[in-house]
């Protein structure tokens, strides 16, 4: 009779302690919230990957992975775990596709835990701009620079052109100047050569008819 009681009272501290202590005898870490969502369907690229646990994590033995819709793995800079916090960044924001987060952690109880979820991506990719040939954008620029440059050689070429009708214009005006400087010089010593003349006429005339009257 007493075996039984003593039987009955140890089955009911036993249930006692596990009523009271659940967690402690039971309870493992476990995933409580992730970015991106299980099952979630985003429109716009992911960069992290964010999981938090419902106890402090260690730092040292979690790791997390991504894997692509054909098992490939996606590059992760950098996992980062801050008490019940880990957040993987990515090397570049996921395209359009579906994805798996791979998951392992150590508890504050020491059991390692392990867990996968999916999520998928379905951003709309950027159009790309049009980019106009660089020939295109300096044919203009050009034709601008040969007709800036045109402009001044054409306006040094008239400027020559009239620099030199002027020359001759002004070589002209020296010439007929000094023909007429010549022919006022030439009608000069005309008119002084026939005054000349006449007076040694008018002086033989008068010296002839002086020497007839003294005969």
């Amino acid at each position: 009779m007493l075996k039984h009681v003593k039987t009955s009272v140890l089955l009911t501290l036993g249930l006692l302690l596990i009523l009271v202590f659940p967690t402690a005898t039971w309870a493992h870490s476990k995933l409580e919230t992730s970015t991106p969502a299980a099952d979630a369907k985003l429109t716009e690229s992911v960069q992290e990957v964010s999981l938090s646990f419902n106890e402090n994590i260690d730092e040292n033995l979690s790791t997390l992975k991504v894997k692509n819709a054909q098992g490939e793995s996606v590059e992760v800079a950098e996992v980062k775990v801050n008490q019940n916090t880990m957040l993987g960044t990515l090397a570049a924001p996921l395209p359009s596709g579906s994805y798996t987060v791979e998951w392992k952690i150590v508890g504050g109880d020491g059991h390692p835990v392990d867990g996968t979820y999916a999520f998928e991506v379905d951003a709309p990719e950027a159009e790309a701009t049009p980019e106009t040939p660089a020939g295109t954008e300096e044919t203009p620029a050009d034709t601008g620079k040969t007709q800036d440059e045109t402009a001044p050689a054409d306006n040094t070429a008239a400027d020559n052109t009239a620099a030199d009708n002027t020359d001759q214009t002004t070589g002209q005006d020296q010439q007929a100047g000094n023909s007429a400087a010549e022919q006022s010089e030439g009608s000069g010593s005309t008119v002084w050569i026939v005054i000349i003349v006449i007076v040694a006429v008018i002086a033989g005339y008068f010296g002839i008819r002086a020497s007839r009257k003294r005969k």
